[in-house]
């Protein structure tokens, strides 16, 4: 009998792990805003944020290794002069040696890329 006591125990110690639930995590707080749009989220996942920074003002962690300098994205000036097609053109197929190519991407991608690149131009709404 004194053996049934720890099988016995062992059990009821795994249904109660078993049947423990966290409490839910009320007010959590990420470090990072979550993406808003396709566009926002493809140019997290691409990993654009890297060389053009998280706002698109060239202060990525590679942008001062860069031989050219790229588009700052910010720039409403830099950004009005750029047309759409010559955005996607880089996207799809890369531009110099700094810039891969995204040819996976299909045409829809890419313009909610374009889309959101041009939104990182435009003053914040209050």
């Amino acid at each position: 009998m004194n053996k049934a006591y720890p099988c016995i125990a062992a059990l009821l110690f795994l249904a109660a792990c078993n049947s423990y639930k966290p409490a839910p995590k009320v007010g959590v707080v990420f470090s990072e805003p979550l993406p808003e749009s396709e566009g926002e989220l493809l140019y997290q996942d691409m990993k654009c944020p890297i060389c053009h920074g998280h706002q698109g003002s060239n202060d990525g962690f590679f942008a001062g290794g860069l031989l050219s300098k790229s588009v700052d994205f910010s720039s409403a000036e830099a950004m009005n002069s750029i047309p759409d097609a010559q955005l996607k053109d880089a996207i799809r197929n890369g531009k110099g040696t700094a810039m891969p190519s995204y040819g996976r991407f299909t045409d829809h991608q890419i313009a909610e890329l374009v889309r959101y690149i041009r939104t990182l131009a435009q003053p914040p709404s209050n």
